[in-house]
């Protein structure tokens, strides 16, 4: 592996990082919402069954007492026979004496498993006791087949989740990346034109890649400023350099002479000056073009403004034999 791409590599590394972490709390999210609702859908399920099962035996309740008011054991034992032979599923069926001695089991079914019945009982008014029992075998194989099916659902929920965070993470760092290519790219060719693809989607990373490419385009006015300012800079220096160097080549060529190196140096002094205002000017004008600096706006009057552009440009003008003269009103 190259260095580059493990540069790249290295660079990737935090976006990666960001990513899995972005999809994991999207996948535990969607993961514990969606066991919660499974969950919830089973309680909801074992309590309509409950009472499903509860509302049967109380219904056979009302019937067993009404039969045993018109006829007797007999007149309920025959309704109970009836019934058994068909409903789909038998109920378990006990009368006890008003004193609690004898029990008659009126049930067909046999080897019954008390500890799988829900009973109701019923106080009759000559104190028989009438209890009435329904098998829950039925409804645990019911729920039972409902959690093996609840089980697979979670489990295609928990490969839902993790697909569908990794998409979404996918999609969601996409224009991060792009950000973070346009950056690389940026700072390893020094480019600053570069632009990143703004798409259709109108959201904080949009917004965001908005703001940065205007945050280019106002980086390459200040580049392309400063290098017309530097450009500027290197012609209008040139001239007041010359004359400088000029006066000190002139008091030195000759015999020495104070009052000569006092003019040269003079001179020198002057232009130096023209040279400091000629830097200050032109770097107020770059950073008022390129937007650096706030301007006021205020009156102020003209001439002076006027005499002192001549003067700035008056060697320059000098040298290709050009006069200049300004006339305004005071």
């Amino acid at each position: 592996m190259s260095s580059a791409d493990e540069r790249l590599q290295e660079r990737d590394a935090p976006a990666r990082a960001y990513g899995l972490r972005l999809g994991v709390w999207y996948a535990t999210l969607f993961i514990a919402g969606s066991l919660a609702i499974v969950y919830l859908t089973y309680v909801l399920t074992s309590a309509s069954l409950e009472q499903r099962d509860r509302q049967i035996i109380d219904s056979k309740l009302g019937t067993y007492a009404a039969a045993y008011d018109n006829g007797g054991i007999e007149g309920l034992a025959s309704v109970v026979r009836a019934e058994q032979q068909t409903l789909p599923e038998r109920l378990f069926v006990r009368v006890t004496d008003p004193f609690g001695r004898q029990a008659v089991v009126l049930s067909q079914q046999e080897g019954w498993d008390v500890a799988t019945l829900e009973t109701r009982q019923a106080r009759l008014s000559d104190g028989t006791l009438i209890e009435v029992g329904k098998s829950t075998e039925l409804r645990d194989e019911v729920l039972s087949r409902f959690r093996a099916a609840l089980g697979l659902v979670a489990l295609s929920i928990v490969l839902i989740a993790l697909s569908g965070g990794a998409l979404a993470t996918q999609s969601a760092l996409r224009p991060i990346r792009r950000l973070i290519a346009a950056v690389q790219r940026i700072v390893t060719t020094g480019r600053t034109d570069e632009r990143v693809p703004v798409g259709d989607t109108k959201d904080s990373i949009g917004e965001l890649t908005i703001l940065f490419n205007a945050m280019l385009d106002r980086i390459e006015r200040l580049v392309t400023s400063m290098r017309g300012a530097l450009d500027n800079v290197s012609h209008d220096l040139r001239t007041p350099m010359t004359h400088l160097r000029g006066s000190a080549e002139l008091a030195l060529a000759g015999p020495p002479d104070i009052d000569r190196y006092r003019e040269a140096l003079a001179d020198c002094v002057e232009e130096a000056d023209r040279v400091l205002v000629m830097l200050t000017t032109l770097m107020d004008i770059s950073e008022a073009e390129s937007g650096a600096i706030e301007l006021h706006r205020e009156t102020m009057p003209l001439a002076g403004i006027v005499e002192r552009a001549v003067d700035l440009y008056r060697d320059t003008a000098d040298v290709k034999g050009i006069t200049l003269e300004a006339q305004t009103d005071p």
